[in-house]
């Protein structure tokens, strides 16, 4: 998710009190537009034109405190609308976070695998049939076969994984990984949450998974790993278009790949439209191109 701006600290005011039962709210300039924001970040839920507002003049630069005569009623109500969101964003901030960390070290301590995006087209039917063998895994953590895996399950699934987690991290991560927000896991967003663990904790999360299978596992999960390194340049977790663009075209051999081609690639990658590419994003692209979509949707098929 794009990470917003920081409000601006409001200065001390002595005009608002309990008593008056007002308001303080902090100036924010964010994407060059003004906002109303109240000493707890959440958005005043009047237009900044209202004439609940009063509107200080100031210098460039100036950081302003200004009041709007909102009831704390009223603020309550944008309060309500607006902190599940701000929670979630926070919660993508964090876990991002901790992913480029982890991308930057491994970057630092392994030779590059890649050397042209030829080369991880041709690894697409090594990783699906690699990550194959997760569909098992998968159904036997969907304890009421819903085809879902719900918060409890995950629970129990990175107990015998061996994840250390508090409960908030494992809600964090059951968040993170509920990639088209369908309140659950689905199979593939479930091989993105073990490549993720696998990045973050280590090949003995692949171990617990299937001992015989590891190596395999491992194998696949480093190369989806390297394979986003390979794209994201800048070393900073986040893949831009003109990165594919340029991965693209560096092979001289070949004709220049149209820009409507590697346009349309990376907007099926950017599925929060943000403009950037997060590894999670990457792996949920990836593990559909590898056909993983297709034998899901098969395997469902009851068709003769």
């Amino acid at each position: 998710m794009a990470a917003t701006s920081s409000p601006l600290p409001a200065a001390q005011s002595s005009v608002a009190t309990p008593l008056e039962a007002k308001a303080s709210m902090a100036f924010a300039l964010t994407e060059d537009r003004w906002r109303w924001l109240q000493p707890n970040g959440f958005p005043c839920p009047h237009p900044t034109t209202s004439a609940k507002h009063s509107i200080p003049s100031a210098n460039s630069g100036e950081i302003l405190s200004l009041h709007c005569s909102c009831t704390p009623a009223e603020m309550g109500g944008a309060a309500s609308r607006f902190a599940a969101p701000m929670k979630q964003r926070r919660v993508e901030r964090d876990l991002d976070n901790k992913v480029v960390e982890a991308l930057r070290e491994r970057a630092r301590t392994r030779k590059k695998t890649f050397k042209s995006v030829n080369s991880i087209t041709m690894r697409l039917p090594r990783f699906k049939d690699g990550l194959r063998d997760i569909r098992d895994v998968f159904d036997h953590y969907d304890g009421d076969s819903n085809g879902s895996i719900d918060n409890e399950e995950l629970r129990r699934c990175l107990r015998q994984l061996q994840v250390q987690m508090s409960e908030k991290e494992v809600d964090d991560v059951h968040h993170y990984c509920d990639i088209d927000n369908r309140e659950g896991i689905q199979f593939q967003e479930f091989v993105v949450l073990l490549c993720l663990m696998y990045l973050l904790f280590g090949p003995n999360v692949t171990r617990q998974v299937s001992e015989f299978e590891s190596a395999k596992l491992n194998y696949v999960f480093d190369e989806l790993i390297d394979a986003f390194l390979f794209f994201n340049k800048e070393g900073d977790g986040k893949m831009r278009r003109k990165d594919v663009t340029q991965r693209m075209n560096e092979a001289s051999h070949q004709e220049r790949t149209p820009s409507h081609i590697t346009t349309q690639l990376f907007k099926e990658m950017d599925l929060d439209r943000n403009g950037k590419v997060n590894l999670k994003e990457f792996l949920f692209a990836m593990i559909r191109w590898a056909g993983l979509e297709t034998d899901e949707d098969d395997s469902n098929d009851t068709s003769p």
